[in-house]
């Protein structure tokens, strides 16, 4: 039996590649747009506010919602998140991404609207295990990538981000609230400052892994071709994705700029 899918869709290539897969699964789709995208047409179009939730959790209700699904970023400052907290049932808990997952489930009952993740509806962005793209990693740079998810995992666990670092066998930086892109200038910035090296002897390598307490319904780490530019720019030789928990973005177009860049992707399995 076909869904009735309401999407509440942030910026970025998430939302749509989702709405394109739930079309071709025969689903009825309704889009609750945070930030103005370019959506497959067939669908209902609704422009959103995290200021006012009452009305769109109403727009969910009038539209019979069998699903709900989040896609796609939404910057939210402070007020934001105590805003949705206070809404979803958890005023005076902390304001992190965790707490606000967790409380995310709250969007069932208030909706009446099973909560379900973007690969569940388009399961081909996830990424596999192995070699993805870009050139043969060699072991150097595969040493750094495990290091360099342990550390997104340790810093996901203090709910602060989900990317790391790796510089040869030393963590050099890690994702703060400013997000990935940030990450990358920062890590630019140093090597430019002769912080830390790069080449063959110590690979710079970006890891990116789901926060160990996160459900995997929202929020998944993702990579698209903005992610490959930026570690183009910051010297970055190999990026090591959690397999089988991150999403892959415009994936065609991200594993042919990883190929022209000479960017390695691999996903790796890490424990935990």
């Amino acid at each position: 039996m076909p869904r009735r899918l309401a999407v509440v869709a942030g910026a970025g290539a998430l939302a749509p590649q989702v709405v394109e897969a739930a079309l071709a699964a025969g689903d009825m789709v309704s889009a609750y747009c945070l930030s103005p995208l370019d959506l497959p047409k067939g669908i209902e179009q609704h422009s959103a506010s995290i200021a006012d939730l009452a009305a769109l959790f109403d727009e969910i209700r009038r539209f019979r919602a069998t699903h709900l699904v989040l896609a796609g970023a939404v910057t939210l400052t402070d007020a934001d998140r105590r805003r949705l907290l206070a809404v979803l049932g958890g005023a005076g808990q902390p304001t992190g991404d965790a707490a606000l997952s967790q409380i995310a489930v709250r969007l069932q009952e208030l909706t009446g609207a099973a909560l379900i993740g973007p690969h569940q509806i388009a399961p081909d962005l996830l990424a596999g295990a192995g070699h993805l793209a870009g050139p043969a990693a060699n072991d150097q740079q595969l040493a750094a990538g495990r290091l360099a998810l342990v550390a997104a995992r340790q810093t996901g666990a203090m709910d602060l981000g989900q990317a790391a670092v790796v510089a040869g066998a030393r963590v050099v930086a890690v994702e703060d609230v400013a997000g990935t892109d940030e990450l990358l200038s920062r890590v630019g910035r140093h090597r430019a400052a002769g912080l830390i090296g790069g080449g063959a002897e110590t690979p710079i390598v970006l890891g990116k892994a789901c926060k160990p307490q996160q459900p995997l319904f929202v929020d998944l780490p993702a990579i698209g071709p903005g992610t490959i530019a930026g570690a183009a720019a910051a010297g970055i030789s190999l990026v090591a994705v959690e397999a089988g928990k991150t999403l892959l973005l415009e994936r065609q177009r991200l594993f042919a700029d990883a190929d022209s860049l000479d960017i390695a992707i691999v996903g790796l399995v890490i424990d935990g």
